[in-house]
């Protein structure tokens, strides 16, 4: 559909080298144009939210994998916001309210071009990775769910979890532990859920989200815990899953979503340059994949994957009440404040102490 704004440019967070978060700045980009309509829609932001990725990206860890198109590149991948242009498919409907995951589509090459970051006013979503937000949260709410949620949903499918089981989760206060907790206990139905956050209010949030018993990393150990109480799956957020192997039981699940990723799962997500070959190893090389075969238990790393099924899914568990969005907090787009604007969003959620998910509200 034909531009629908006067608008000629736009507001957005930036980077234009790789660096350390100060190399992020606020910036005037054009109003997006020139991308295929058929296939994609422009939103207009509402709410962004900030993942460990973002940190990766800005540092230059996954140029070698998903090298940004051109600098100034826009930061973030979470999005909420209304449909400023539909696509020519008819598929979205300009002023519907929807939630998105910016990844680079196969349209874009192998490079993930600067209209797909969320940190803007405008972006661009391809349509297989938008849906309707849920009528019963808030935009900033929504646009905590993509990345954090696609991850734990697809780390329990990938583990196998089944109802009755028992799921050790690390770091359960994290953005994805807060949801693993929740779609195992609500919607996997998961037997037991034991989990990992220092003591207070971290731990409380996690016990009131479903955990049955939360372990307080920074004085317990979970092997000296469980080491006799085994579990049927493991999920790994924190780099964690070697020593996962000595509290799964035999012919039990571990799943990783921390540290290096295998070869396996770079290639499976496009990456093909040869000096990943200099250090990454295949699965079956890996110590972890070796301490979990020793008691007869699988051992995976995920990468997660484009899924507007996925991204559907949430949303109907969210509008049922099986899951719900956990904030840190939320910062002002148009405010530069360094404690109360976007920089205060990206120094809390890259400090890695944050409960939830860090929102910056436009």
């Amino acid at each position: 559909m034909a531009q629908s704004s006067s608008v000629q440019t736009m507001q957005a967070i930036t980077f234009s080298k790789y660096g350390k978060p100060s190399q992020l700045q606020k910036a005037t980009l054009p109003y997006p144009t020139g991308f295929d309509q058929q296939s994609n829609v422009l939103i207009k932001v509402h709410a962004a939210s900030i993942n460990p990725v973002d940190k990766m990206l800005l540092g230059g860890g996954l140029k070698m994998v998903r090298p940004v198109e051109s600098f100034p590149h826009v930061i973030s991948y979470d999005v909420s916001g209304v449909v400023e242009e539909a696509d020519s498919q008819g598929l979205f409907k300009v002023g519907q309210e929807v939630y998105a995951r910016l990844f680079g589509h196969s349209s874009d090459g192998a490079k993930t071009p600067s209209f797909r970051g969320a940190m803007a006013e405008y972006c661009v979503a391809h349509v297989s990775n938008v849906v309707s937000k849920p009528n019963n949260v808030t935009f900033e709410e929504a646009a905590s769910i993509p990345l954090a949620g696609l991850t734990a949903l697809q780390a329990l499918t990938t583990s196998g979890l089944k109802e009755g089981d028992s799921i050790f989760i690390s770091g359960g206060a994290g953005g994805v532990g807060t949801l693993a907790i929740q779609l195992a206990k609500n919607v996997f139905k998961a037997g037991r859920v034991v989990t990992t956050a220092s003591k207070g209010e971290k731990a409380d949030l996690c016990k009131d989200l479903g955990a049955d018993s939360v372990i307080d990393y920074k004085s317990e150990n979970f092997v000296d815990l469980h080491s006799n109480d085994k579990f049927d799956v493991c999920f790994d957020t924190t780099g964690e899953s070697l020593s996962m192997a000595r509290v799964v039981k035999e012919g039990g699940s571990i799943v990783t979503i921390a540290g290096n990723p295998t070869l396996e799962e770079i290639r499976r997500i496009g990456g093909t340059a040869w000096i990943l070959k200099l250090f990454l190893k295949r699965k079956e090389k890996r110590k972890e994949f070796k301490a979990a075969k020793s008691v007869n238990a699988s051992w995976e790393y995920l990468f997660l994957s484009p899924s507007s099924d996925d991204l559907a899914k949430l949303a109907n568990y969210i509008e049922n009440g099986a899951v719900k969005p956990v904030l840190d907090n939320t910062w002002d787009f148009n405010s530069d404040n360094e404690q109360t604007g976007w920089q205060g969003a990206f120094n809390r959620s890259f400090s890695g102490r944050s409960k939830g998910k860090c929102i910056v509200k436009f």
